[in-house]
């Protein structure tokens, strides 16, 4: 079993109660595990008691209370009465894992911490140098799972490889780090749908005989010539200019001159049209939107100029790299990597529309804790909720406003 890992993932510490800025026992369904369901039925006294009355016996749900659904056992100092009176053993998978977070893929796991949570959040944004993935292999059994596509598995983790690698190349500017990065997912996904094509005739009988569409030696080798390709160092140059001679040519400039107001101000839209966890949230898109209505096209633009002079690209690498990592290898299941890669361009784009957003609100200033607060909330309204994740993913691979052309333009 091979286990990947950035390399914080170990020293993350829970602060907890008044200290944490935003706690994760409130806002999303805690749902407890089957081995940990059993060992509450056996606590009695009080505790036992709404531990049988708050927790579904069924499904594990813990009933959430208050406008902000609260979990029952948080008390009024955001400390855990379970953790308080029976000690951390008792905590459910979930409670006692989060924000860590691991994905399960065939005889892989990748772990990460999910900046959900504002205190992993912060000390991302914090951190200057750049982050390294560690793997560590161990002798685990597992039973192999058949139909896991392990040729497609092990191209996305060299084409994640070559990306993360780009997003830390420091001598590009971040927005050509993110053109780059969209036009590796772009190219390699081309060739995943074309062994796609190549295999349907054969499909159903391929089927019956339980054989796996695999890619020719071919395609393997146009997939190891993007990866090169795009590690040249004028890379950026060549693609742009290939855009330039085609039919695309107006990618890289926006149609109107204000157009990148519109498209984000679309995209910011869209948000307010999802699940919102928190009773807040789509009020704050909605004003935000508002002002942005208000604001002339020409003063946007200016202060938008304004504002991205006083960024920090480390803190804008330091998210993109983090959504690529965690995004990228989920594609082994639907073959859609440029809609994950999308996704972590767009997440990257969005946060900072909404910091730029509070350093107007804020007279021109910004802290880290202001950053801190609008990066994790937006996370924990889209990653916390699995009918938004699954939406975004399908406006990222079907909805217009998410085109690459629109995507290009914000860059």
């Amino acid at each position: 079993m091979r286990y990947y890992y950035p390399d914080y993932f170990k020293d993350f510490k829970c602060v907890g109660g008044m200290a944490c800025p935003d706690s994760c026992c409130h806002i999303w369904q805690i749902t407890v595990d089957r081995k940990t369901l059993k060992k509450y039925k056996t606590v009695k006294g009080p505790l036992g008691k709404r531990m049988a009355e708050k927790i579904d016996p069924k499904t594990g749900d813990i009933c959430p209370h208050g406008d902000e659904n609260r979990c029952e056992f948080l008390n009024d100092d955001n400390l855990c009465d379970i953790v308080s009176e029976l000690g951390e053993d008792y905590l459910c998978e979930t409670c006692y894992t989060h924000p860590r977070h691991e994905e399960v893929y065939d005889n892989v796991r990748e772990r990460s911490l999910a900046i959900t949570c504002p205190i992993v959040c912060k000390q991302l944004l914090e951190r200057k140098e750049p982050v390294e993935i560690i793997y560590e292999d161990k002798k685990e059994i597992e039973k192999r799972d058949r139909k896991f596509d392990e040729e497609l598995f092990e191209i996305l983790l060299d084409a994640r490889d070559n990306l993360l690698k780009l997003q830390q190349d420091r001598e590009l500017t971040i927005s050509q780090r993110m053109a780059l990065s969209l036009g590796i997912a772009h190219d390699i996904e081309r060739r995943i749908r074309a062994r796609n094509v190549r295999s349907r005739d054969t499909k159903g009988i391929k089927a019956i005989f339980g054989i796996k569409n695999s890619f020719t030696d071919e395609e393997k080798e146009e997939i190891t010539k993007i990866l090169k390709y795009y590690k040249k160092s004028n890379a950026f140059e060549k693609m742009r200019k290939n855009i330039e001679d085609s039919e695309d040519a107006d990618w890289f400039k926006p149609d109107e001159e204000h157009e990148r107001k519109k498209i984000l101000s679309d995209i910011l839209f869209t948000l307010c049209t999802m699940e919102a966890l928190k009773p807040t949230w789509i009020p704050y898109l909605q004003s935000v939107l508002n002002i942005r209505q208000q604001m002339e096209n020409k003063e946007y633009d200016e202060l938008h100029c304004e504002f991205e002079t006083k960024l920090d690209d480390v803190e804008i690498e330091q998210l993109l790299y983090y959504f690529t990592y965690v995004y990228c290898c989920q594609s082994v299941y639907d073959e859609a990597l440029l809609a994950k890669i999308k996704m972590a361009v767009v997440n990257t784009l969005i946060i900072k529309e909404l910091w730029f957003m509070s350093w107007l609100e804020n007279n021109k200033n910004i802290t880290i804790d202001d950053k801190v607060e609008y990066a994790h909330w937006f996370v924990r309204e889209v990653e916390n909720s699995d009918e938004n994740m699954e939406q975004w993913d399908s406006l990222m691979q079907r909805n217009p406003r998410f085109s690459l052309e629109n995507i290009f333009k914000l860059l």
